[in-house]
């Protein structure tokens, strides 16, 4: 009885719990404000470490640290390897104008630099880049033009030989179809990402079966670049 009577006496001093005032936090944090913010962010390009966009990010965030007036802001800058999109671009016979290409992510250490001159091959347009997609093309030594959204099917152009896969941009897309773009084993199998107008019209100059000449360059290289944490102190 006395236990139990120590036991209520030590629930009935407990402090309740405090009451969360949401209309309060959402004054403090409006959304039109959290937009812009995130429309900012958005808008620096890419923010893998080492790439303008991440130096841009920290500059901000270390701004802001400090119109918020948090104490004993501090920068912690390390090194990292990344690799560094050099650039690089796909023409086809028959259109005049060369289209921007993108790197994706490296199968572990390869990245999809291209041999010294590039790669001449016959581009194919796959769609989703399943089996039945590839039935009646010649799929090995080829460039594949690929829907993005298509998972981890471009392991099938992979399987059959293809020298590059060429993903188009989608409408909207999801982190993991990106996730399903690179392995982790160094498969030397270039990959690249272009524009949606651009693989649009690439797609409409090859038509279905088709297959068109195509010269591809482009180069990504592992650099050490500098990276930063941005650190602020709450007193509590």
């Amino acid at each position: 009885m006395a236990l139990l009577c120590f036991l209520l006496a030590l629930i009935s001093s407990a402090p309740a719990a405090a009451e969360v005032d949401f209309d309060e936090l959402a004054e403090a944090a409006p959304v039109e404000r959290l937009r812009q913010t995130l429309g900012y962010f958005a808008g620096l390009g890419s923010r893998v470490a080492g790439y303008p966009g991440a130096d841009e990010a920290a500059r901000y965030v270390q701004d802001n640290f400090r119109q918020i007036g948090l104490d004993g802001i501090a920068i912690h800058e390390y090194d990292v390897s990344v690799p560094i999109d050099k650039g690089g671009y796909i023409e086809v016979a028959g259109m005049a104008e060369k289209m921007v290409l993108y790197g994706i992510w490296p199968n572990l250490v390869k990245t999809s630099t291209l041999p010294e001159g590039g790669l001449s091959a016959q581009l194919v347009d796959v769609g989703q880049g399943d089996y039945s997609d590839m039935d009646g093309l010649v799929i090995e030594g080829a460039a594949v033009l690929m829907d993005f959204n298509s998972g981890d099917a471009w392991l099938n152009a992979a399987y059959l030989g293809a020298s590059a896969v060429v993903f188009i941009e989608p409408d909207s897309t999801v982190y993991l179809e990106g996730e399903k773009k690179f392995l982790s084993m160094p498969l030397d199998l270039p990959r690249f990402w272009i524009g949606k107008e651009d693989g649009q019209a690439l797609r409409d100059r090859l038509g279905k079966g088709g297959a068109l000449a195509a010269h591809l360059e482009y180069r990504m290289d592992c650099e050490r670049r500098s990276a930063w944490n941005v650190m602020g102190t709450i007193p509590g």
